[in-house]
């Protein structure tokens, strides 16, 4: 892995990026704000070697989702000048929050998405090795992060092999809906339990947890990556707080 911008930051400074981002998100919800969070989310992207818009993965899905948040918001708000008044009212007022909470998911997203393409789970766990969490906890974390690729290869291998069969997966209705449930969630269960089973055994055999410390192979070193991220993040926080209390949203 490269160790250009975030994916050369050590691993706590990420969680700290992570946290101010989402705080500023949630603390500030005015679309200037989101803006400000935004536009550092993609400067970070960009110098890490990422590219924004691959931070949105099945970006369709998510729009849709992003603008029935929109929708629910615009029809629920009931203040305001009314913009629609037929066949339902629709106030200027309901725009903006909806305009709002659906830039609030696609930033809280985007985020996430930014911190898990770039934080290396190993070193995440070694990190908090250092702070003094049990090594164990740290083992569960990296097999966590490291089954979330597994499952969605598992799930696009598994819908592939229905194509081939002729199995239709539409989910147009319950009943094939719960259908299509049946013949995917059964065999990437068993195939995740299987998984879980080798990497059980594999454990056991190198006698994972038998001594109270363990050692690593990889030294952690320290990136000049780090305090520019540290300061990019309180920066964005405080822009958004700033935005938020002088009311410029």
């Amino acid at each position: 892995m490269s160790d250009v911008g975030l994916h050369g930051t050590s691993p706590l400074a990420n969680v700290f990026l992570l946290l101010c981002l989402v705080g500023a998100t949630l603390a500030a919800p005015s679309l200037a704000a989101a803006g400000v969070v935004l536009t550092a989310m993609a400067a970070l992207a960009v110098a890490s070697g990422e590219r924004p818009l691959s931070l949105l993965p099945r970006l369709r899905r998510l729009l849709v989702f992003a603008f029935v948040l929109f929708l629910a918001q615009a029809l629920s708000t009931r203040g305001g000048t009314a913009l629609v008044t037929w066949p339902v009212r629709i106030t200027d007022a309901g725009m903006i929050a909806g305009g709002r909470m659906a830039v609030r998911f696609l930033t809280i997203l985007s985020a996430s998405a930014l911190f898990v393409r770039t934080t290396d789970p190993d070193r995440l766990s070694q990190a908090l090795v250092r702070l003094g969490i049990p090594y164990r906890f740290g083992a569960l974390l990296v097999l966590s992060l490291r089954f979330v690729p597994f499952f969605e290869d598992e799930l696009r291998s598994v819908r592939e092999a229905q194509k081939i069969r002729g199995l239709a997966a539409s989910v147009r209705s319950p009943r094939r809906l719960l259908q299509s449930a049946r013949y995917t969630f059964l065999p990437v269960l068993v195939s995740g339990l299987y998984r879980v089973d080798a990497i059980t055994i594999s454990m056991k055999t190198r006698g994972f947890g038998l001594y109270p410390d363990r050692t690593t192979a990889r030294p952690m070193h320290r990136s000049p990556w780090t305090i520019l991220t540290l300061f990019v993040a309180a920066l964005a926080l405080a822009a958004a707080l700033a935005i938020e209390t002088r009311g410029w949203g």
